[in-house]
């Protein structure tokens, strides 16, 4: 860990994320501290309000406000994130949040990053004609406690205002009441910046943990840092009839530095699977 000794982390961010990013960090590795950049633009690479679009995957997006936070502050070890909400691809009518973060080391061009996706987002969006609409879509985005970005379309366009982190039931009657007197109605999302939606921010915190922890586990050969899950091996067998699933029953680690590999069980102590999802007890 001789890498991190003594360093700070500069956490590239303008939505407070630094207030989980940094401790994970400095709690799992020998980090003197860490900071927010001061001057840092991070919505330059997209905004989810849309005045931005991303052109970049999740990972590059977050690559790229690291080397921005690096140019800006000239810290040389700089961590950034990046995240997307749409539907859980393995089971589309379910809305899933994923979180990417990047480390970066500029003495020697070393990126460490780790990706976690979580289930049940507070995330939404909907059109609204009446004051009823926009309260009932409120509550089910846990407002107040998650902010709303209210605009004219579901679409940006220029020109467009855009009321962003609305906490406030005064605040959300008065700009929703003046958008559909004059068109007639108005579109009310969730604001999902990283300060205004506690349910992302955990997130993020976990997404944190588990990077901070993968960093410091060093390889059992080399002593290199980030022996990472780079692989998994399918076959968790069925409680039932023993037969191997599609479910993951092992995770493959393995060290950048002299390429040594190790496979070991599920984090999570599961040895079986549900007979559910066997595909010879439940063709």
């Amino acid at each position: 860990m001789e890498r991190f000794t003594g360093r700070t982390l500069a956490v590239a961010t303008i939505h407070g994320k630094e207030r989980v990013i940094g401790p994970a960090l400095v709690a799992a590795l020998p980090l003197a501290g860490w900071e927010a950049i001061a001057g840092v633009d991070t919505d330059r690479f997209g905004a989810f309000s849309g005045e931005v679009q991303r052109t970049l995957s999740p990972l590059e997006a977050a690559i790229a406000k690291a080397r921005h936070g690096a140019e800006v502050s000239g810290a040389d070890l700089v961590i950034a994130s990046e995240g997307s909400f749409g539907p859980y691809p393995p089971a589309p009518f379910l809305s899933c949040n994923e979180e990417f973060l990047v480390l970066l080391d500029m003495r020697d061009g070393q990126v460490f990053s780790h990706r976690k996706v979580f289930l049940g987002p507070v995330f939404g969006g909907e059109r609204c004609t009446s004051r009823a609409e926009v309260l009932a879509f409120a509550e089910r985005m846990r407002f107040p406690s998650h902010q709303l970005v209210v605009r004219r379309d579901e679409h940006w366009r220029a020109g467009d205002q855009v009321f962003k982190g609305i906490d406030d039931a005064d605040g959300l009657r008065t700009v929703t009441e003046e958008l559909i007197v004059a068109y007639g109605s108005c579109w009310v999302e969730t604001d999902l910046r990283a300060m205004a939606n506690p349910t992302r921010m955990q997130a993020i915190a976990d997404t944190a943990a588990e990077l901070s922890a993968e960093i410091a586990r060093t390889c059992p050969a080399c002593g290199t840092c980030w022996f990472r899950v780079t692989d998994t091996r399918t076959g968790l067998p069925c409680g039932l009839c023993g037969w191997p699933t599609a479910s993951i029953r092992a995770h493959i680690r393995s060290c950048s530095g002299c390429g040594h590999m190790q496979q070991e069980p599920r984090s999570d102590g599961r040895t079986e699977e549900d007979p559910r999802y066997c595909d010879h007890c439940n063709p």
